[in-house]
């Protein structure tokens, strides 16, 4: 076999097996530097976190929509596929698993998961959830900031002294709500809805998917550290909704700009984030409690410095 041949062979080779190949070098990785895996398990998606010294080595997400899902059997059939493939790909590293809103409703097919694949893990509750979040952005309660973290299931509104957990997740929304493509028939009243349970806030931050996917589509591209800091604006939005109006759900997926199942949930998300930005722009983060907890598992364990101080 001639040296060229056998080059073209190999790069064949490495492109098909590169990706398996990364996962292999990076679970050997994590067992020599002590890497904190985290997956914030919510209701639309489930978000790996692996890291290591406060630094993010991996972040990936997983679109499940459990809230949709009322069978409790078909549920845990969604998540335990996901979970399995996270196990595959982080091997040899203690996986820590932290419930959110859905599994506030369902403690016992968190339960099941958790003891099926022998995970550490516990269920937040929505204090824990709206202030660990708010950490991600303020970890020394510094800041005079509205942090908005939007879910499946629900609405965090946190301030550095102050929470409140709203029923405007997403998928709520899709319930109360006509908000299907293409036609988009009930945005407005949704839009309405939401305005109307907002509290007063200034400064606010943007937390979870819906806010990153906004961006995003503004953007043109899924890109994480390029919508870090983005700031959203209510054209911004109205833009976005013009865009996807009229196009169906295969249409949006086929862009290739949000994850794939993330074209259901955009346009609530769209009547969370335009009521805010009528107000004040919105600045994107793409942080999260996991972030903070991953960071509190690496020195040492889990604290809650506002029990202390309130």
């Amino acid at each position: 076999m001639s040296k060229g041949l056998f080059l073209k062979r190999f790069s064949i080779r490495t492109i098909l097996d590169e990706a398996g190949v990364i996962w292999y070098l990076l679970s050997k990785l994590c067992e020599v530097i002590n890497v904190v895996a985290v997956v914030d398990m919510g209701s639309n998606s489930f978000i790996l976190l692996l890291q290591h010294e406060g630094e993010t080595l991996l972040e990936e997400v997983y679109e499940v929509g459990l809230k949709s899902i009322e069978d409790e059997d078909e549920a845990f059939e969604v998540a335990s596929q996901v979970i399995s493939q996270i196990k595959t790909k982080v091997q040899n590293v203690p996986i820590h698993v932290f419930g959110t809103a859905i599994f506030r409703e369902r403690p016992h097919l968190f339960e099941r998961i958790v003891r099926q694949f022998r995970l550490k893990g516990e269920i937040l509750s929505e204090e824990d959830e709206a202030y660990f979040t708010y950490m991600s952005v303020d970890p020394s309660f510094e800041k005079s900031i509205t942090v908005f973290d939007l879910g499946g299931g629900s609405l965090e509104v946190v301030r550095k002294d102050w929470f409140m957990s709203l029923p405007l997740g997403t998928h709520v929304l899709n319930r109360l709500f006509d908000l299907s493509l293409p036609e988009i028939r009930q945005f407005e009243e949704a839009v309405k809805h939401v305005e109307s349970m907002l509290p007063s806030f200034t400064n606010p931050v943007g937390v979870g998917g819906s806010f990153v996917a906004i961006a995003s589509m503004k953007r043109g591209k899924w890109d994480l550290k390029a919508v870090e800091g983005f700031v959203l604006n209510w054209s911004d939005v109205e833009a976005v909704i013009e865009r996807l109006r009229g196009n169906s759900f295969e249409q949006v997926r086929g862009w290739n700009v949000i994850p794939a199942g993330r074209e259901k949930t955009i346009v609530a998300g769209c009547a969370v984030a335009l009521a805010i930005t009528k107000h004040e722009p919105v600045k994107v983060s793409t942080k999260g409690f996991r972030h903070t907890v991953a960071r509190m598992l690496e020195e040492g364990g889990i604290q809650r410095p506002w029990a202390r101080s309130g």
